[in-house]
């Protein structure tokens, strides 16, 4: 597992980049894609269900935005994964993740990134942290990364720190603990009343953490 790094350093379909500077980023990381797949505009929009001429407007036209669903079509086409059509040492912040007791996920508006941490390889997301029920371990601003490659929850995240994604769509940021009978959970928190006994449709480790301070830092 990756620690906080000091210093060191969120997804709807509506979402669009916020500047010309990472829309020339996406571009190029698109062009480099589609060069070492070997696969031209029309045959890629057309294998990502796209219109047949969305790859070339986007390539070729100036000013032209991109959704960020088209770019999980996209990443999907290229057997790519999101991350590396933002840019290779990007991660996107997909959204929100609560530490409180009733912040339920939120994804974000906007399609922003975070830098990739030291170290870290393979596809990752980003969530910025909402709530104060675990502090100190977690703040509320700061940015944690998970890679969610499954559904569900594998015995071995008992006893972590994990994103969780509960059946009723509430998302938290929790320790996580077996519960009464199988199949059900208990969310530990660390100045807050634990969730008992819920169900889960996924969680995944918390693998690195940049506190709210290095964030902004690097914003400056």
């Amino acid at each position: 597992m990756l620690h906080a790094y000091p210093g060191y350093g969120v997804l709807c379909d509506t979402s669009h980049m916020h500047s010309e500077t990472e829309v020339d980023r996406v571009r190029e990381a698109l062009r480099s894609l589609m060069e070492r797949r070997q696969i031209k505009a029309k045959p890629l929009a057309k294998k990502a269900n796209l219109g047949e001429t969305s790859v070339r407007d986007f390539l070729d036209r100036d000013g032209s935005d991109v959704k960020l669903g088209t770019l999980k079509k996209l990443a999907t086409a290229l057997d790519a994964s999101l991350d590396e059509l933002l840019g290779f040492e990007q991660v996107p912040i997909t959204g929100r993740v609560g530490a409180g007791g009733s912040i339920i996920f939120d994804e974000t508006n906007g399609l922003e990134t975070a830098p990739r941490p030291p170290g870290a390889t393979g596809p990752l997301e980003a969530l910025e942290v909402v709530g104060d029920s675990m502090l100190p371990r977690y703040s509320s601003g700061d940015i944690v990364y998970i890679s969610r490659l499954h559904d569900g929850v594998l015995d071995s995240y008992v006893g972590e720190y994990c994103a969780v994604r509960l059946t009723a769509g509430e998302t938290y940021i929790k320790l996580l603990a077996r519960g009464s009978r199988p199949g059900f959970y208990t969310l530990r928190s660390l100045n807050a009343a634990d969730i008992e006994d819920v169900e889960l449709a996924w969680a995944t480790p918390i693998i690195f953490v940049m506190p709210r301070a290095g964030r902004l830092m690097l914003q400056k």
